[in-house]
């Protein structure tokens, strides 16, 4: 009988390269994602690029001399757990380079204990919808931090009840006087149903006599509503008969420069209107929409996760520190799931990389980097990552530009 040979198993123990999944949605931009990478734009909106280990787009990591030795992250991770994660069962965060070059759907995303119960109700007890696709993809929830690349905006979080009270009677659509009404006495309480009555509103001529009552207004108006309304013009031109297209005077407007970071908790709904970033979160799919979608809405499911308080201010403090070799901005959001590190390297000196005995990966953003330990190097042009598994120590980074790296944001006793 002939003995058979065991096939040598690859070393995790260096920075092996991820090559990630493009998400072709339809709100994407054509050339952000394909300049960043050094190629030509393909002609379809380019979203999203993937790198992680999420189902339903995972990266692959090339173990081999070529692109041809490459395995699914999520499967890697099945197999060589402990060398990949050092510990826990999956990665826990997803990051991604996002290019929204129209806005997105007003959505919003569940809490942990959320997500768990609605997965296990539409897939484990019978409940389930048939062919439609699910609400909640995995039992996970799905904080997210966006760090900005260019001018970046946003909707995010409720106003504060009497700004939005002055915006919308400004309009002066006799749908919304109750409401109105209801904000002055009521405050954060009454959004649930000025919510619910916009969405019974679909598809009648409400959101065209809006469109049209925000542009008189605007035009004598104060600065705020102004803006406002250049929002509800871009909004309306790709969903005109749809209510929500007045969100940006309910929800909180954020405008991000250039290394600014904002972040999204459970529950918060939110939109990205318009500009390109590094988002991380954690490693989930669950988004569950209002409106201003051709996708799936379920206005229910979403009014019962939504936290009804007025906005704080969500964009991240960074601590930046200064170094001989550049500089290191940290950005440590209220979740366990993940923290983001951006270095700015200004020569070729070596740059110890944070996280040793934990997974990270890191994405390069400008200029020419190498990642490299004892057991192995990556050079890294934009758009380009590595992963970082827990068996890769001591790593550092030289060359001359910008890296994020990604790793969880755990509290060590």
């Amino acid at each position: 009988m002939a003995r058979k040979v065991r096939q040598p198993v690859t070393p995790l123990d260096r920075p092996l390269r991820l090559l990630p999944r493009v998400r072709n949605y339809d709100w994407g931009t054509l050339d952000f994602i394909p300049r960043l990478r050094g190629r030509e734009p393909t002609g379809r909106p380019e979203a999203e690029l993937w790198f992680g280990a999420h189902p339903d787009a995972p990266a692959d990591v090339v173990l081999g001399s070529s692109e041809a030795g490459s395995i699914p992250l999520d499967r890697l991770i099945a197999n060589r757990p402990i060398e990949v994660l050092g510990r826990g069962a999956d990665l826990p965060f997803l990051t991604k380079v996002l290019s929204a070059g129209r806005p997105l759907s007003i959505q919003a995303h569940p809490s942990r204990e959320q997500a768990a119960r609605g997965f296990a109700a539409e897939s484990g007890d019978g409940t389930q919808r048939g062919d439609e696709a699910p609400d909640y993809r995995d039992p996970n929830h799905k904080p997210e931090l966006l760090y900005a690349l260019t001018p970046f905006s946003a909707l995010s979080g409720f106003r504060p009840p009497v700004e939005a009270t002055g915006l919308l009677a400004a309009l002066g659509v006799e749908e919304l006087e109750p409401h109105v009404e209801r904000l002055m006495s009521e405050g954060v309480a009454a959004y649930r149903p000025l919510l619910e009555a916009l969405r019974g509103l679909a598809g009648t001529d409400m959101a065209a006599r809006a469109v049209d009552a925000a542009r008189r207004a605007a035009e004598d108006a104060d600065p705020e509503l102004s803006e406002a309304t250049r929002w509800i013009d871009r909004i309306a031109a790709h969903h005109p008969k749809d209510p929500l297209v007045i969100a940006p005077l309910i929800l909180r407007l954020v405008h991000l420069d250039p290394g600014q970071a904002l972040f999204t908790g459970p529950g918060v709904p939110h939109s990205y209107l318009e500009g390109s970033g590094v988002e991380v979160m954690a490693n989930s799919d669950n988004v569950l929409r209002l409106g201003l979608t051709s996708k799936r809405v379920d206005a229910g499911e979403l009014l019962e996760i939504l936290v009804y308080e007025a906005a704080g201010d969500a964009n991240l403090e960074p601590e930046v520190e200064e170094f001989p070799w550049g500089s290191r901005t940290n950005f440590t959001p209220p979740a366990e799931d993940f923290r983001l590190e951006v270095l700015n390297l200004a020569g070729r000196s070596p740059v110890p990389l944070a996280g040793d005995d934990s997974v990270r990966i890191v994405l390069a953003l400008d200029g020419e980097v190498e990642v490299l330990n004892a057991a192995g190097a990556e050079r890294l042009l934009p758009g380009q990552a590595a992963l970082l598994s827990a068996s890769a120590t001591a790593v550092t980074a030289t060359g001359t530009g910008t890296v994020a790296l990604t790793m969880p944001n755990r509290q060590e006793p």
